[in-house]
C-alpha cells in the first residue's frame, strides 16, 4: 500500500503540466479548421442610387434692373412762418392748428394794428405838407423867372436865381414823405399774418394774446405742392441707375404691422458730391404734393422703403439668389450627373442675382435645393426615367457573356 500511495502523486503531476498544451493543441486545430473551411460571401451587384432633383433651362430675356434704397418723405419747401410786425396777437385761424391746412393768402392771425395806424395818419400828415412846399417852391421859381426875364431880357438866370435848388429840396422831402407812408402802410400790412403758400402746419409756436416781436416765430409750416424723399444708393448699383432725363418710377412702400401701402414717385435729381459720413450716392425722388389730400397714410417723415427702376436690359441671365451656394457655385444637371460650376454675380437684389458670367444659355440648372453633394453625383429628372449609366451596361454585359459560355 505504500508503493501505490507514492506511485499517485507523481502520475498527477504529470497531467497538470500537460493538459494546457493539449488544450492549445485542440484550440489551435479548430481555428485552422475554420479558416480552411470558412464560407464564401455574396457579391452583390455595385449599386448607386440617383439623388432625384428638379431642373430648369437657363434663357436669357429681357429683364428691368431694379435698386433697393430707403429714406423718409420730407416737404420741399418748409419752415417757420414769422411775425414781420411786434405787438399782440389779437386773433388766430383754425388753419393754425397741428395738422391744420390752408391756402395761399388766407388769414393766418392778426396783431394789433392801432399804433401801425396812427403811423399812417402822421405819415400822411408829412405828404400833405411836403406836397404844398413843392407846390410854394414851384410857384415862387416860376415868379422868379418872370422877374429875371423883365429886368434882365436878353441874359440866362443862374439856377439860385431861378430858386431851383429850393425846388428840387421840395421834391427830394416829398418823395421822403411818400416813402415813409408806404413804410407805414406795409408796417400796418403786416400786423396780418397771410399764408405764403398752400401748405400744412406742423405745430403753433404763437398763440392769442402773446406779445410778440419781429421775426417772431408764429407756427411750424410747409408746402404741400411737392414732397420729396433722398435715397442712399450702394457703390456698387450706382452703373445701374438710369438717365435723370427720362421719366423712371420710384414704388415707395411703408409698413403698418399687418399690411402696407404703396405711393408712386419719379426720380428728379443727384446730389453733386458724395455724403462724406457715409460715403454714399444719393437721389432725390419727387412725390406729389396732391397724394396728402386723398390718402390719409401719407405723411411727411414717413419712414418708407424704396423700389428704383434702373437700366433696362435686353437680354440677360437671371436666377433665384438661393440657387447660388457658397463660394458662389451654382449646380448644373450634365448628363446625368451634377456640376459644380462657378459664377460671376453682376447684381443681386431681393430674391434674383443678374449673372455676368459662368452660365450660359441651355444650360440645365438644379432648382432643388442641395447641401453637401460631390461633383459628378448621380441625378435622376424627377418624373423622367433613371438614365442607365455605362458601369451597369458593362457588368449586365459580362454576365449575359458568361451565361452563354
Amino acid at each position: 500500500m505504500e508503493l501505490i500511495t507514492n506511485i499517485m502523486p507523481s502520475t498527477d503531476s504529470k497531467m497538470v503540466k500537460i493538459l494546457p498544451v493539449i488544450i492549445i493543441g485542440l484550440v489551435a486545430v479548430v481555428i485552422t479548421y475554420m479558416f480552411l473551411n470558412k464560407p464564401e460571401a455574396r457579391k452583390r451587384p455595385a449599386f448607386e442610387k440617383p439623388i432625384i432633383v428638379e431642373i430648369d433651362t437657363i434663357k436669357s430675356q429681357p429683364f428691368q434692373v431694379y435698386i433697393e434704397s430707403y429714406g423718409n418723405i420730407e416737404a420741399k419747401t418748409s419752415g417757420n412762418l414769422v411775425a414781420q410786425a411786434s405787438g399782440i396777437i389779437t386773433s388766430v385761424s383754425k388753419s393754425l392748428e397741428s395738422g391744420g391746412s390752408f391756402k395761399k393768402g388766407d388769414l393766418l392771425a392778426t396783431i394789433d394794428d392801432k399804433d401801425y395806424k396812427i403811423e399812417v395818419t402822421i405819415a400822411q400828415a408829412e405828404l400833405a405838407n411836403a406836397q404844398l412846399t413843392l407846390q410854394q417852391e414851384q410857384a415862387l421859381a416860376d415868379q422868379a423867372k418872370r422877374d429875371w426875364q423883365k429886368i434882365n431880357p436878353n441874359k440866362k438866370a443862374s439856377g439860385l436865381v431861378l430858386r431851383q435848388p429850393q425846388v428840387a429840396s421840395a421834391k427830394a422831402k416829398l418823395d421822403a414823405a411818400q416813402a415813409r407812408l408806404a413804410k407805414a402802410r406795409l408796417a400796418l400790412q403786416r400786423t396780418k399774418i397771410v399764408a405764403p403758400y398752400d401748405g400744412r402746419v406742423v405745430s403753433k409756436l404763437s398763440d392769442l394774446g402773446q406779445l410778440i416781436n419781429q421775426n417772431t416765430p408764429i407756427a411750424e409750416i410747409f408746402a404741400t405742392s411737392r414732397l420729396e424723399i433722398r435715397l442712399p444708393i450702394p457703390t456698387n448699383k450706382v452703373q445701374f441707375l438710369p438717365s435723370f432725363d427720362e421719366q423712371n418710377a420710384v414704388e415707395l412702400t411703408a409698413d403698418f404691422g399687418n399690411f402696407s401701402k404703396s405711393w408712386p414717385s419719379q426720380l428728379d435729381r443727384t446730389d453733386s458730391v458724395i455724403d462724406q459720413s457715409s460715403r454714399q450716392w444719393f437721389v432725390t425722388a419727387k412725390i406729389n404734393g396732391d397724394l396728402l389730400a386723398t390718402d390719409p397714410l401719407l405723411k411727411v417723415g414717413q419712414f418708407v422703403n424704396a423700389r428704383i427702376n434702373g437700366l433696362s436690359l435686353e437680354q440677360a441671365i437671371v436666377i433665384p439668389s438661393k440657387l447660388i451656394y457658397d463660394n458662389d457655385q451654382v449646380y448644373l444637371y450634365q448628363d446625368g450627373k451634377l456640376e459644380r460650376r462657378k459664377v460671376v454675380t453682376q447684381w443681386q437684389g431681393g430674391e434674383l442675382s443678374l449673372i455676368q458670367s459662368g452660365l450660359q444659355e441651355g444650360d440645365k440648372i438644379i432648382t432643388t435645393p442641395l447641401r453637401f453633394i460631390a461633383d459628378g453625383a448621380t441625378l435622376q429628372v424627377k418624373g423622367q426615367a433613371p438614365r442607365k449609366s455605362p458601369r451597369s451596361k458593362s457588368k449586365k454585359d459580362s454576365a449575359k457573356k458568361g451565361t452563354e459560355q
